[in-house]
């Protein structure tokens, strides 16, 4: 008992006797405070522990070396034809791919952008004409005065097959194939008289002097060659008669032997020739596709082009709408919930694609558009699990 008592004697923490201590009711209200602010605390913590934390970093991308990264369009130009427009790709590094058509689809769209054809993919494999030399002239020639819009429907109506020239005077093309088409005009009308047997006629339309009438038949190059065919299966659109387009060689022999090729066939019904090929029946086009290129700051030209005909680029109207232009591949809807949700800032509907749904006009001749596109890829990795990137 000795040692249990003298072992007391030193207890720090002496305990009162409970008839010796007393309630109040300041201490209840510092009570209830003091709980109140210990669950308050409490939420507070848990709601931090469960809330996601996240952190940003700015590095180098560590992709391997010559990773190609793919671009994805689908964009409308209600004036430029099918027929030229191209998309060319050049880089910072000095790479240029002219032409691209294997992973781009084209189709004809009217001035509502709506599908006004079939869809189809560009060989890219045109045969380039050939011309007559450049000193070949032919003596006596009588030349062909151009038709204007007062006789064209009448000329199409007089015979069943007639073969257009829509030039431009100052066009270099045009110019090469002048004295060509005029000794195949001379020619042909003498092997076909008026008298006996029109069953062809060439002809010639300034489109400098009736741009209208060159407009209708969709013209935007020079210099186009169209075949109109009277014929027992006669196509009509929208009050136009369907014609077709002259894909040859521009050189007199040529264009006299395509001549007598055809003119067998004058009122029947229309046949597949090698040298023709479906006109451009909408004045406009829909590219859509994609392209791989390099990770370095490069340039994507959606352009008219052909290396044997010239353009007037007061003709030019570049107006396009935007339906997609994004970088990489589109997350799956789960995988784009994931990001969304992993975001700091969450995502915005065009997070992954800053064009989509915006058109763009040209209000004068020679008004084109640049659009600058800064391209950063973005990586978020949780704690655990795989991690998701998107450009």
């Amino acid at each position: 008992m000795g040692v249990k008592s003298r072992m007391k004697s030193i207890d720090f923490y002496k305990k009162l006797p409970t008839d010796l201590t007393e309630s109040t009711l300041t201490g209840s209200f510092i009570s209830i405070i003091a709980a109140t602010v210990m669950g308050i605390l409490l939420v507070l913590e848990l709601a931090s522990f469960l809330q996601i934390q996240s952190s940003m970093q700015l590095v180098v991308d560590s992709s391997p070396q010559n990773e190609l990264l793919k671009v994805t369009f689908n964009i409308s130009f209600p004036a430029l034809s099918c027929e030229f427009a191209t998309l060319d790709v050049s880089d910072a590094l000095g790479k240029k791919r002219m032409n691209l058509t294997k992973t781009i689809r084209k189709t004809p769209v009217d001035l509502n952008l709506e599908s006004a054809g079939v869809t189809y993919v560009d060989s890219g494999t045109k045969q380039q004409p050939k011309y007559d030399d450049e000193d070949k002239w032919w003596d006596h020639l009588d030349l062909t005065h151009p038709i204007s819009h007062d006789d064209f429907q009448t000329t199409l109506a007089h015979y069943p097959i007639v073969v257009i020239n829509f030039y431009a005077p100052w066009c270099h093309w045009c110019q090469r194939l002048e004295p060509a088409w005029e000794a195949a005009t001379k020619e042909i009308h003498e092997k076909y008289p008026e008298a006996t047997d029109r069953r062809i006629r060439f002809a010639k339309i300034d489109c400098t002097a009736e741009a209208d009438l060159c407009r209708n038949n969709f013209i935007t190059a020079f210099p186009s060659i169209r075949v109109f065919r009277k014929a027992h299966d006669d196509i009509y659109l929208n009050g136009q008669h369907e014609h077709e387009a002259y894909t040859g060689d521009r050189t007199k022999d040529a264009l006299v032997a395509f001549a007598d090729s055809l003119a067998p066939s004058a009122g029947q019904p229309y046949l597949k020739h090698s040298n023709l090929s479906e006109a451009p029946k909408t004045s406009g086009c829909n590219l859509a596709g994609f392209v791989l290129v390099k990770k370095v700051p490069g340039t994507l030209h959606f352009t008219p082009r052909s290396e044997h005909h010239s353009f007037d680029h007061n003709w030019m109207n570049m107006s396009h709408a935007v339906n997609s232009f994004y970088f990489g591949a589109l997350p799956s809807p789960s995988k784009y919930h994931a990001l969304k949700k992993l975001h700091p800032l969450g995502l915005n509907s065009d997070w992954l694609d800053k064009l989509k749904g915006q058109k763009f006009f040209s209000t004068s001749p020679q008004h084109t558009h640049e659009h600058y596109t800064q391209v950063v890829r973005t990586t978020i990795q949780p704690l655990h699990g795989g991690k998701g990137s998107a450009y």
